[in-house]
């Protein structure tokens, strides 16, 4: 494992989110048709970097993988431009943010690279100058709860086309939605809407159900977004620190997020189980026979029983919708990643397992077509 993230391996799952999400972005919008992407980060810190590079922090690792991303894709033959914006508040972290960024700025060859010393709130008529005529990513990775209140940089949100990633700082908001003081509960009114109090006292359900629950319809308002999805990323001791929310207009942005957050869970379960076998051998100043590697093993294990459950879950789903079938699988799987954490090729095999045990015509294969597996355009429908 990566040194430079011992003890911040929810720093290490957020990252990972971050490069392989971006890497798909880019190769996608400017392979694709759209000649400008811009990036935004409005948090940029750097917070508790490691490195003297800054290569573990989120504004190092976005330049790294979008002028990689459009070096590739200029090879192909196609000129296309990068438009970054990294906005600060604190002044201590912007003057190291300022000159390991902009050292990348290089208008001659299309990569443009600009920062904001100020609030993100306060940023916006930067913001979409940055955007215009542009794909934007946007990324809000706070370290608190305040400073991008949906109201104010609804804006922004709903830029299209357009996508974001936030990072909800959920155990920070757990804790101090639980105060006794008005000018604190009051700080929450941006993101959980006015009356979250109420419908968070009111609920049944556990606490962090309902209060994603809260954060993610007004984030789905505020961008008006076709799909929110929500990743939860556990500490050490299995408490969830905090959650990945991302929005976007596109099925084909919602079937990579759940690819890249897949692989983002396998991580940093792995991560944990080794964490957890170094504290274990630290305390006790035992040696497990298998080691750190053998429970990563055990650790991976786990985590594919858990997506296999998910799975049966979706399946389950599957059987209630087709009342209301024949559809095409273009309108079968999307509300089903919406659903639950699973991926296209996932939604696909639980067609293929439905035919098999006789409860949906195999389609796919009609007319000579030997595909195994289901593609949009083939109806899924009752045997």
């Amino acid at each position: 494992m990566t040194s430079v993230y011992q003890g911040r391996e929810q720093t290490a799952a957020k990252h990972f989110i971050l490069r392989k999400y971006l890497q798909t972005l880019a190769f996608k919008t400017l392979h694709g048709g759209w000649n400008t992407l811009a990036y935004i980060d409005g948090f940029s810190g750097p917070w508790q970097s490691r490195t003297e590079d800054h290569s573990d922090s989120s504004f190092m690792i976005a330049i790294e993988v979008l002028k990689d991303a459009q070096a590739k894709v200029r090879a192909a033959g196609k000129n296309p431009r990068v438009k970054c914006l990294f906005v600060e508040e604190n002044a201590a972290s912007f003057a190291q943010l300022h000159p390991a960024v902009t050292a990348h700025h290089d208008p001659e060859n299309g990569f443009f690279v600009e920062t904001f010393n100020g609030k993100f709130e306060d940023a916006l008529g930067q913001i979409h100058r940055t955007m215009a005529s542009a794909f934007a990513l946007t990324f809000i990775d706070p370290t608190g709860w305040t400073g991008y209140d949906f109201d104010k940089v609804r804006t922004v949100f709903e830029h299209a086309p357009g996508e974001v990633l936030l990072n909800f700082m959920f155990d920070f908001v757990n804790r101090f939605t639980a105060s006794s003081d008005p000018k604190t509960l009051a700080s929450f009114d941006g993101i959980l809407g006015a009356d979250w109090k109420q419908r968070l006292d009111d609920s049944s359900l556990p606490r962090e159900v309902t209060l994603m629950a809260l954060f993610t319809q007004q984030f789905w308002k505020a961008g008006k977004f076709a799909h929110v999805l929500s990743t939860p990323i556990e500490k050490i001791s299995d408490r969830t620190h905090f959650h990945i929310v991302y929005g976007t207009r596109s099925p084909e942005g919602l079937a990579a997020y759940r690819e890249v957050e897949h692989a983002a869970l396998k991580d940093h379960d792995m991560r944990r189980a080794f964490a957890r076998e170094v504290i274990r051998e630290n305390k006790t100043g035992q040696t497990d026979l298998f080691g750190a590697g053998g429970a990563a093993s055990l650790s991976e294990m786990s985590m594919e029983a858990q997506f296999a459950s998910i799975k049966v879950q979706a399946k389950d789903w599957l059987r209630e919708q087709l009342p209301s079938c024949p559809k095409p699988f273009s309108e079968i799987w999307p509300p089903m990643l919406d659903n639950f954490m699973v991926r296209k090729t996932d939604a696909k095999d639980i067609c293929v397992e439905l035919a098999k045990a006789g409860e949906i015509k195999e389609t796919w294969r009609m007319n000579g077509s030997k595909r195994r597996k289901p593609d949009d355009g083939d109806k899924i429908e009752r045997a």
